[in-house]
């Protein structure tokens, strides 16, 4: 009996898992498959919500969706030297092999050199976001005693620099009402914070950080971490005790370890069906995989992408196994909508990204895909009228946008 394996239980590898159960019913061959998933932990964790304040509804248990549908769940990490060879190892010594393999094992914060030492924080995981929100409350409940305590230094201006740093003002007044007044600041190295959206976009971010009191600098990079202490290009100084980095992402470790082309992130080039050139029994989706959405387009380390791509790849796993024609790869349609805190948002179209609506029209869209959209139905007949690669108009699935 042929063993599909999914590597990885995020976006890319979820929509994976539920894509192929849904593809092998419709050839009528699922008592023919075994489905196993390998996940570093039993949640899928909805990434794109961690920046927010409470984010307890932002992971799930696996199990909910993949033991009624005869997936094995597998808890484990998964070896950083791993190489194809129809075995995936695990780093306590287990062995699982596969006769195909979807890899879809995400990305994870990119850290400049300088804050090697730690003392920093991220919405980059739960645990790292959990990590933030316990420090916060810590600070609260010593009264934010002094400027340092009371100042928040954020580290990259893309979209989740932007989201931290928008909904920080609201949320340092909700953990301590009384308190003198914060600092946030956002530092970036691009000359300009918003570079990639239209002008009038552009804008219209920069003002709301104004207004919002956020304290910008642009075509800075930081020197120096010295503990509560940021020393900026050109000798400025950021006393802060609470210090993220948004610093961008890389791919998954576990794709160094495969032979092949790649790019400036790390991730590994496929083929118009999402599989490895060399190896068309694996195939690579989600931010480990670098995927053209288009001729001249590439798809971003995002759940825009990452959710189609794991539907494309479960198709095509299950097809390739059971000798069937792939379906292509295609996604050109591209969409944002960013947050900016309280009451705002700002959402775009086109990879030119173009303002489509902002404040509250914009911040009720952001709403919805954050917690309808990405988030997987709980019923389970429900997610899988979803799992249809996207070319397939049956599904009816929307259009992502975030």
């Amino acid at each position: 009996m042929p063993h599909l394996v999914i590597a990885g239980g995020g976006f890319a590898g979820f929509w994976g898992a539920l894509s192929a159960v849904r593809q092998v019913a419709e050839l009528g061959r699922r008592p023919e498959l075994r489905i196993t998933l390998v996940n570093r932990d039993a949640y899928h964790g909805i990434r794109p919500r961690f920046y927010e304040s409470e984010i307890a509804s932002a992971r799930a248990p696996l199990e909910h969706w993949l033991t009624p549908l005869g997936i094995r769940l597998v808890v484990g990490e998964i070896h950083k030297g791993q190489a194809v060879s129809r075995h995936l190892h695990l780093a306590d010594g287990r062995v699982i092999g596969y006769d195909a393999l979807i890899l879809a094992t995400g990305s994870h914060l990119s850290a400049p050199d300088v804050f090697g030492a730690g003392g920093v924080f991220d919405v980059d995981t739960y645990a790292g976001a959990g990590a933030l929100d316990r420090h916060l409350r810590t600070l609260a409940d010593g009264g934010f005693p002094t400027q340092a305590s009371r100042t928040v230094a954020v580290i990259g201006a893309g979209l989740t620099g932007l989201e931290v740093a928008t909904a920080l003002p609201g949320r340092l007044r909700a953990l301590a009402p009384e308190s003198p007044g914060f600092t946030v600041h956002l530092i970036d190295r691009a000359p300009e914070i918003g570079l990639g959206y239209e002008r009038k976009a552009r804008h219209y971010i920069r003002d709301r950080l104004r207004r919002l009191g956020v304290v910008v600098h642009a075509g800075q990079e930081v020197v120096r971490h010295e503990g509560c202490r940021l020393v900026l290009e050109g000798g400025a100084v950021v006393p802060a005790a609470t210090i993220i980095l948004a610093t961008g992402l890389r791919a998954s470790p576990l794709a160094s370890a495969v032979s092949g082309p790649r790019d400036a992130l790390g991730r590994l080039a496929v083929d118009g069906f999402l599989r490895l050139p060399e190896h068309p029994e694996v195939l690579a989706a989600g931010d480990v995989s670098w995927a053209r959405t288009e001729a001249n387009r590439s798809a971003l380390m995002s759940c825009q992408h990452a959710i189609p791509q794991g539907k494309f790849a479960g198709h095509n796993a299950v097809n390739f196994l059971f000798g069937r024609d792939l379906v292509p790869y295609a996604q050109p349609r591209y969409n944002t909508c960013l947050d900016l805190g309280p009451g705002d948002a700002l959402a775009t179209v086109g990879w030119e990204r173009r303002l489509k609506s902002i404040g509250p029209d914009a911040k009720a869209l952001k709403t919805e895909i954050l917690t309808r959209w990405i988030h997987p139905p709980v019923a389970l007949d429900e997610a899988l009228a979803l799992a249809w690669p996207p070319l397939d108009r049956r599904s009816g699935a929307p259009d992502l946008a975030g």
